[in-house]
């Protein structure tokens, strides 16, 4: 090995150690501290969510079967992982940044010159054989490539977060809409069962009017309530259609070849809230805005050392010859290093803006993620609020809808008894299942706050 390689060498090995140890441009990251209060004001729970998955709660096997799908095949739930799966290609070859790069090369040529540009000029027609590496490294002193690399990492997880929320937020969806369609064959039940009721009466008023007990008007009417109810019905049942349909779509699968049986609601589970620090843990969206906020900081330094000079390496070492048969001999060998320094002059300014540029930046991240954990608290108040009211609008609505039903009773037997008119019968019949279906609502709305409660505390994921 001759002098002039054994000192390239060192040069590099020197070079190498300062990287190690050099200078890294721009503010390191540090997380930034949220003020979290005890506990949550609507109902001051503070006993940590329970592990596991809180779907399970509902004791629902085919709601289960439903998030289990919509996990796997929903498009927009996958298209998220193909994003991970990007970001996670990215860092890797993001790291591969901080390697030496090292190309191969082998090359045969026939080649006859110009005597306006070779001298002096062969006078046949000639081969050339060259077989070589070549190595290229930039010295990374001013941690602009591990920035990069830094930067990249925290978008990778900044992705992972969103993955995440993208199942919860689709889980939730078809917690949300299959809640709503069982809600729904409820109501519809009540609605059959009152299109029965009602033809009841069109044969009893009907025989009234036959025996002169009473005139072709309640007829009249007890026919107009029975076709208000069946009308009713039929608007529920497209209702039906619809969420049966969104449900397709979000399991990913047609919604012409797909549909679902009728069966009761779910029990409502009963789900404690999380200590506001454990929400912050929890929620993915929460995540994903810290991490590009790490990222966005990570973009400081890269901005600053672009207006730094930069140092490359290359370093070329093969053999060559004009035949094929000399090409690995020992005089055929060759190597070349050549260091380079490249640096802006003159920027006219660029620097001290694309600095500028990078703190605005961070500081919008910086109040994307702030919003980020204001609206994670909202959205737990919001929905234990409203699992505290609705306990409360549950438990009258359903005394309301008791008292309605008796009352219904009574003036049906005092309408036999000849006491009061069939205005009143269709009056308390009306109110009666006007009652019971707030029940029926109240009651779905209740489990929709528990689906509400559920996403906002991040789901069921660590």
């Amino acid at each position: 090995m001759t002098k002039a390689l054994l000192l390239s060498v060192k040069t590099f090995l020197l070079l190498l150690a300062f990287v190690v140890t050099g200078c890294t441009l721009g503010p390191n990251y540090e997380k930034i501290p949220t003020p979290t209060p005890a506990t949550y004001k609507a109902v001051g729970l503070s006993s940590p969510p329970p592990s596991g998955s809180w779907w399970s709660s509902f004791s629902d096997s085919k709601l289960t079967s439903l998030l289990k799908l919509a996990g796997e095949a929903n498009p927009e739930a996958r298209a998220a992982l193909a994003r991970l799966d990007q970001a996670r290609a990215i860092l890797k070859i993001s790291r591969t940044d901080l390697l030496p790069t090292l190309t191969g090369e082998a090359l045969v040529t026939r080649q006859q010159d110009t005597s306006r540009d070779v001298f002096p000029v062969p006078v046949d027609p000639y081969s050339r054989f060259r077989s070589v590496l070549n190595l290229n490294y930039e010295i990374d002193l001013w941690g602009r490539v591990r920035r990069a690399t830094t930067q990249q990492k925290a978008l990778t997880r900044a992705a992972a977060a969103d993955y995440v929320a993208a199942i919860l937020s689709t889980k939730a969806e078809v917690a949300r809409d299959y809640l709503a369609l069982r809600h729904l064959d409820e109501e519809i039940q009540l609605l059959r069962d009152t299109v029965a009721l009602r033809e009841e009466n069109e044969k009893l008023v009907k025989a009234r009017v036959e025996a002169g007990d009473t005139t072709a008007i309640d007829s009249s009417r007890a026919r107009s309530q029975t076709e208000t109810v069946r009308a009713e019905l039929h608007r529920l049942t497209q209702r039906r259609s619809e969420l049966e349909n969104a449900i397709a779509v979000l399991i990913g699968k047609n919604p012409s070849s797909y549909s679902l049986g009728t069966a009761a609601p779910p029990k409502t589970p009963i789900i404690p809230s999380g200590l506001p620090a454990n929400l912050l843990r929890r929620r993915p969206d929460v995540a994903a805005t810290e991490r590009r906020l790490a990222a966005s900081a990570e973009q400081i330094g890269i901005n600053l050392a672009s207006y730094y000079p930069r140092i490359s390496l290359s370093a070329v070492g093969g053999f060559a010859s004009l035949g094929a048969s000399d090409l690995f001999d020992k005089g055929s060998k060759l190597w070349s290093v050549s260091p380079t320094i490249t640096g802006p002059l003159v920027n006219f300014g660029r620097k001290e803006q694309s600095k500028q540029q990078a703190l605005a930046a961070y500081r919008e991240a910086l109040e994307n993620h702030r919003l980020s954990v204001l609206n994670a608290f909202r959205d737990v108040e919001n929905a234990l609020s409203g699992i505290n009211n609705l306990d409360r609008a549950l438990s009258a609505q359903g005394k309301s809808a008791d008292a309605a039903r008796e009352a219904s009773r009574l003036v049906k037997l005092r309408y036999e008894a000849g006491l009061v008119s069939f205005f009143e019968v269709i009056d308390s019949q009306r109110q009666e299942l006007q009652e019971q279906r707030a029940l029926s609502q109240t009651a779905a709305a209740r489990q929709q706050a528990t689906v509400q409660l559920i996403q906002a505390l991040g789901g069921g994921w660590k």
